[in-house]
């Protein structure tokens, strides 16, 4: 899964390695709030949202955004079968809107503003049917700066559950993602078919790789190590560039094996606004220095 992650404050200037330790927190530490019985809406008293079905997704319509938001992180996801301890099982959407104040890239939507003016979000690609929790977290510029630049700072968000009922949909059962014998490259061998047409950015996928640690787990993704793709877009080789940002991380000891998988996600565009979502994960490896 990739959230978009903040970059460890140790790598900061090499930017290759991201920290998905606090979103970890965020799916099973964070406070759920109260909901009312036959309402779907997480509110605090500055923040809220509702949610409702509609026909091209979920409506998220947000009230009391802070005048001095400049980003809204937005994070929806469901289980992928009821084995609850595994992360992998994770299957996760991000959207991260931001103020034109602040520096945007293929997964960063400059159209804070507009969703200011207009408290509406729509979370476009869905699982029919599957129980998707959404969880939305606002930040002000120096809450930004100290979750860029500090690897302990993390802020809870509001959250609620709601079905899917609609929305743009594929069938994830029939996409491929492999790891190459020597667990150096990953490719998508079979790529998602949407129900409806959609938009995709230039950039069409994403590819990682989550390693489990006893702290948590970090990740390593394709915008970290961006040479490893290959021309078509469809495999990515991040070995021998990963192990070597990771040799001086304390988390990962020499000689110690580690749980690992690769992921593949798509980025599109609805609505103005840039979602990326996971689309498929690689078999279990074992990773080590």
């Amino acid at each position: 899964m990739h959230f978009g992650g903040e970059i460890m404050q140790s790598f900061k200037a090499l930017r290759k390695i991201s920290l998905i330790l606090s979103f970890i927190l965020v799916m099973f530490g964070c406070a759920t709030s109260k909901l009312d019985p036959g309402k779907n809406q997480a509110a605090s008293a500055e923040f809220g949202f509702i949610t409702e079905p509609v026909a091209d997704g979920i409506l998220l319509t947000f009230s009391n955004i802070p005048s001095d938001a400049v980003r809204l992180f937005i994070h929806a996801s469901y289980w992928d079968n009821e084995d609850y301890d595994d992360p992998r099982n994770i299957v996760s959407s991000v959207a991260d809107i931001r103020d034109i104040s602040l520096q945007a890239n293929k997964s960063h939507s400059i159209q804070l503003d507009r969703v200011k003016e207009t408290g509406k979000v729509i979370v476009p690609i869905l699982q029919i049917g599957q129980n998707y929790r959404i969880i939305a977290t606002v930040y002000n510029k120096q809450e930004h700066e100290s979750l860029m630049s500090d690897i302990y700072f993390w802020k809870s968000g509001v959250d609620t559950e709601i079905i899917a009922e609609n929305g743009i949909y594929f069938d994830d059962a029939y996409i491929k993602l492999e790891m190459n014998d020597s667990n150096t490259a990953v490719t998508l061998f079979s790529e998602p078919i949407f129900s409806s047409e959609v938009i995709f950015y230039p950039l069409k996928y994403n590819f990682g790789i989550t390693i489990i640690v006893p702290e948590g787990s970090i990740s390593t993704w394709s915008s970290h190590i961006p040479d490893g793709l290959s021309t078509d877009g469809l495999s990515w080789t991040f070995e021998p560039q990963m192990t070597e940002g990771f040799k001086d991380i304390e988390w990962i000891k020499n000689g110690v094996s580690y749980t690992a998988w690769a992921t593949a996600e798509v980025n599109i565009i609805h609505d103005d606004i840039s979602w990326t979502i996971e689309i498929a994960s690689s078999p279990i490896f074992t990773y080590s220095l």
